[in-house]
């Protein structure tokens, strides 16, 4: 990316793949340190230790800086398939909606604030209905629907404690969710695994069958 006004040159873009919410980092020093400690600042430290980290084979995600801090977080790393980057779409679908629309804004030199572009263009993408979830990322992860300026003018500004609550509520339901459907895919791939394996096992002669 060209330079910003702020000296910021690359950007960093974390997604959940649970709820589709996108969190961005513009900077200016690409090393691996830095990756990991831009990492830590926008993901860790607003909503703890992942399980899983999955990225697109960077060699800054691959490095041992940053593969030993996911170690410290007991968190696995899986990197997309080379031959099948297709499998991180939601990923890649993010990450080119928001590259394409930067791209074009920086064509003019005098626009030099594309990091500035990219915190708006973000909060408009995760306030958009996902058509997969039914809900939008910004309400599956606080529980509540972003107000518009308009509307936060146009109404009251005293808030009620019953909304809140919902909003806790609501992120303890959604979390327990999350447990349920994580374990019910590890039950799902260990019966894929079995049934792949006796399958095998099946079509194997009975001379193969005997040198195991």
């Amino acid at each position: 990316m060209p330079k910003s006004r702020r000296d910021n040159t690359a950007l960093l873009l974390f997604q959940c793949a649970f709820t589709g919410y996108v969190i961005d980092n513009a900077i200016a020093d690409t090393s691996a340190l830095k990756v990991a400690q831009a990492f830590k600042e926008c993901v860790y430290r607003r909503f703890g230790a992942l399980s899983m980290i999955r990225h697109d084979r960077d060699p800054r995600f691959m490095s041992e800086v940053f593969q030993t801090f996911a170690d410290m977080m007991q968190a696995r790393s899986r990197a997309t398939l080379s031959f099948r980057p297709q499998a991180n779409a939601q990923q890649e679908r993010s990450v080119k909606s928001v590259m394409a629309s930067v791209r074009v804004y920086v064509e003019d030199p005098l626009q030099q604030d594309w990091d500035e572009l990219v915190e708006r263009l973000l909060f408009a993408i995760s306030n958009s209905m996902d058509t997969t979830r039914k809900e939008t990322p910004f309400y599956l992860v606080h529980g509540w629907d972003a107000r518009s300026t308009l509307r936060a003018m146009t109404t009251s500004i005293r808030r009620g404690f019953g909304r809140q609550s919902d909003a806790r509520e609501w992120r303890r339901e959604a979390g327990r969710q999350q447990e349920i459907a994580l374990a019910m895919a590890k039950d799902y791939q260990a019966s894929e695994k079995d049934k792949r394996a006796k399958k095998h096992n099946d079509a194997l002669s009975r001379m193969e069958k005997a040198s195991l």
